[in-house]
């Protein structure tokens, strides 16, 4: 009864939100299993309850994953990992990116990436201005200069020249008149066609579970 009970606690419990969450997969996960992503929580199903029980009656600091854990960072990096990446998860663990992970958590992969919810990218486009804010180019190769688009805080602009990891063979535009409408921006969010020119330079590695 005791057991029973902690199951129905942790069940209906917020902490347990992760773990009943199901949804249509990112594009290009359509065929993963979850064993993918999940992996086995650290101990048995009756110390994980354990330890549960006692961090809701308060004698735990932190709570632990039942049966599998979240998805982390190594996870989707063991399948797009690559070279040159403009913007990689590593950079924001940096101090002085403190408020840009607090701003939009973007030291982590899926707070960007966030699976099971129908999203391509599941965080408002406009999170440029949390580091190019002061954005100064000595040279500016734009004919309306970026510091312009700062000031009147055009940040949706800055995906329509710009593949935030730098995975498109592309030409950045020179010219407003040639950028990327910010509408197909938006669609490509929602997992519409990707309006990037170029083919990506590197392809998601394909999961192997015999590894």
């Amino acid at each position: 009864m005791i057991a029973s009970l902690v199951i129905l606690i942790l069940l209906f419990s917020p902490l347990a939100k992760p773990y009943l969450i199901g949804g249509p997969m990112l594009t290009g996960h359509e065929n993963l299993k979850c064993i993918a992503c999940h992996k086995d929580a650290p101990g048995t199903l009756r110390q994980q309850l354990q330890a549960n029980t006692q961090y809701l009656l308060g004698t735990r600091d932190k709570f632990t994953s039942v049966g599998f854990r979240p998805a982390e960072n190594k996870e989707c990096i063991h399948c797009h990992a690559r070279p040159n990446d403009r913007h990689p998860v590593y950079r924001f663990q940096e101090p002085k990116y403190r408020h840009v992970r607090q701003a939009t958590g973007a030291h982590r992969c899926a707070s960007c990436h966030r699976e099971h919810n129908a999203q391509r990218i599941s965080i408002n486009a406009d999170f440029c201005q949390h580091c190019h804010d002061e954005l100064q180019l000595k040279q500016d190769p734009l004919d309306v200069s970026h510091q312009q688009l700062v000031k009147q805080e055009r940040w949706l602009s800055c995906l329509t020249c710009h593949d935030f990891h730098g995975n498109h063979d592309m030409t950045v535009p020179t010219k407003m008149q040639q950028a990327i409408q910010t509408e197909l921006i938006k669609d490509y969010f929602q997992r519409g066609q990707n309006p990037y020119p170029g083919k990506p330079v590197y392809k998601a590695k394909t999961y192997d579970y015999a590894e």
